[in-house]
């Protein structure tokens, strides 16, 4: 039986508790074939350290989804510079893991700057490319999966060459009956990507949406349709990808048979300062990137500024990086 490539590559930044709990439910996974390639985004804490000394077996991660696998450990890992990954490593260093399973080998990526969501995904994605990965799956840091979410992505993808990428069903992690993410849409009326969170697909389903919590991606759409535009920096990015790759012809695909669980908003924080500023300022940056039709791009505007002063004034203090993200995308948009 064929086992296509799967390279699944993994963001960190100051997140290395989330991060080796994320690898450690990676290491029990049933998938034979896939590559884990972790970018840290230039932590500040240390990061780095903490998870190879997970790898070498010194930390020890267990929790209601992720059972400590000791005899998996030590995991073997290389180690690269942002610039020499981009360009597809060193043979001597690829050597050192390569005939080491999946689960006893990890490339860490270090970037030393934080380069957003969108840009430390494309170092990953531009390294998994270099090593002519069939598959691309991009996966949160602050989530765990289940041992056959591969398998369910690949049938659903290799089923239709139309199909660019496809996602799952994610759940709470401390919620775990609850759903988050049941496939999705996007409304440019709003400049934004919507989560379904009942379950109204039993069955493999088109949508127009796939949260980029977790991105099941053919290769050659990276090629065909480019990285992540990485304005954004964080939030809306992919709502933007998931645009192009339709727009380029390709269908998004989300199969309930796949499932993971995820730590809502851990990585920025929920309503946060951060979260506030780059939604507000990305929304009609994508709007303005993308739409044509002026009717859309008026309705746009009529519902976004109304929304944005109530949303202002039902945030207090933090309202100000409303007006701020509201002011920068104007500054930004005269020099883009």
């Amino acid at each position: 039986m064929d086992f296509p490539s799967v390279f699944i590559v993994i963001v960190n930044y100051n997140g290395w508790k989330d991060t080796i709990e994320c690898l450690e439910s990676l290491q029990n996974i049933s998938y034979p074939n896939y590559q884990v390639v972790l970018v840290d985004n230039g932590s500040t804490n240390g990061s780095l350290e903490y998870i190879k000394k997970w790898c070498s077996g010194d930390i020890r991660i267990e929790s209601e989804f992720a059972k400590y696998n000791a005899n998996s450990k030590p995991v073997c890992y290389i180690e690269y510079e942002r610039n020499i990954a981009e360009t597809g490593g060193s043979w001597e260093k690829e050597n050192i893991i390569a005939d080491k399973a999946p689960n006893q080998r990890l490339v860490l990526i270090r970037s030393n700057e934080n380069l957003g969501f969108s840009g430390g995904n494309n170092v990953g994605i531009k390294y998994s490319l270099s090593k002519n990965a069939d598959y691309i799956l991009l996966l949160n840091n602050d989530t765990v999966v289940s041992c056959d979410f591969i398998e369910h992505l690949i049938e659903v993808a290799s089923n239709n060459e139309k199909v660019g990428m496809v996602g799952g069903k994610i759940f709470y992690y401390d919620r775990p009956d609850s759903v988050a993410f049941a496939g999705g849409k996007i409304s440019l009326i709003r400049g934004s990507g919507y989560h379904f969170t009942d379950n109204r697909f039993n069955e493999p389903t088109p949508v127009s949406f796939l949260t980029g919590c977790l991105w099941f991606v053919k290769s050659n759409v990276f090629r065909q349709v480019g990285l992540l535009d990485e304005y954004y920096f964080l939030y809306v990015e992919g709502v933007d990808y998931c645009y192009r790759v339709q727009n380029y012809g390709y269908i998004l695909m989300y199969t309930p048979h796949s499932i993971i669980y995820h730590k809502e908003g851990s990585s920025a924080g929920r309503l946060s300062p951060l979260s506030l500023y780059y939604i507000t300022r990305n929304r009609p940056y994508f709007v303005n990137k993308n739409v044509k039709n002026w009717v859309t791009i008026i309705l746009f505007w009529f519902f976004y500024i109304p929304s944005r002063i109530l949303r202002s004034i039902q945030s207090g203090k933090n309202g100000i990086y409303i007006i701020k993200g509201i002011v920068d995308y104007f500054k930004d948009i005269m020099l883009l």
